[in-house]
């Protein structure tokens, strides 16, 4: 038989579990360090600069990056991290070499700030359900 079916949320191509039962994005790179005030647009350009970013199939964005940037649930401004996927996974591990220790941008534009680039993980989904955050069970 091909395939494994279909599964809780299923992995992509190229995902790999690690060792503690997460998953590995093979073609997400999580991103620390992002300015505050970087734009969308800035990020798209400063990391596809070494490879096409994968472009949503969402009928809310289809056709932009595939980029998230994680926000602050009470003020709801950018924390400074996120996650870019890009068409092939060894454009994202070559991003992890171009791109961390250095400032995001153009030279100058954000002098101060520092990325720190590593492979995205996701939870392992059988671990976690679907149902998002924890709670007891009654006893």
């Amino acid at each position: 038989p091909r395939g494994r079916g279909g599964g809780a949320g299923g992995g992509s191509r190229g995902d790999k579990t690690l060792e503690d039962g997460s998953l590995s994005w093979e073609n997400t790179i999580y991103v620390q360090g992002l300015p505050a005030s970087a734009r969308m647009h800035e990020i798209a350009e400063f990391f596809g600069g070494i490879g096409p970013i994968k472009k949503s199939k969402k009928s809310h964005n289809q056709g932009e990056p595939t980029i998230h940037l994680y926000k602050d649930k009470r003020t709801g401004q950018p924390k400074g991290d996120g996650t870019i996927s890009y068409e092939e996974p060894s454009t994202a591990r070559a991003a992890i070499d171009w791109f961390s220790g250095k400032p995001f941008g153009p030279p100058g534009a954000y002098p101060t700030s520092s990325l720190t680039v590593t492979i995205a993980t996701r939870p392992d989904a059988n671990r976690f359900g679907k149902g998002g955050g924890g709670g007891g069970g009654g006893g």
